[in-house]
């Protein structure tokens, strides 16, 4: 997607919250083999749309979603374990036009 606008990356970090709440749910509640999910790449998630929700950048919120999810690109590199769930492909197209986060 070369042409990524902010809209489509706003609904990238809202598939990530809805696919690591599921993740979440899916490994306490029922013990199925979703992976571990990632709650501070949640978290970081959440919060910047938040910001985004109330038209308020904030810079140090957006750099620490970008921290989480390139932390989170870094593990699905070295990772074996299959997930049902998979943002892999969604995190690096965020990482690709992360300046769109700004």
């Amino acid at each position: 997607m070369n042409n990524m606008k902010k809209e489509q990356m706003i609904t990238k970090i809202q598939e990530i919250v809805k696919d690591e709440k599921f993740r979440m749910d899916a490994y306490f509640f029922c013990g199925f083999p979703s992976g571990t999910p990632n709650e501070k790449l949640l978290h970081a998630c959440e919060a910047y749309l938040d910001t985004w929700e109330k038209k308020k950048s904030d810079k140090n919120i957006t750099e620490h979603m970008i921290e989480k999810l390139e932390e989170a690109a870094a593990a699905a590199k070295v990772s074996t374990v299959a997930n049902i769930v998979d943002n892999n492909n969604d995190i690096e197209q965020i990482l690709a036009h992360k300046e769109l986060l700004y």
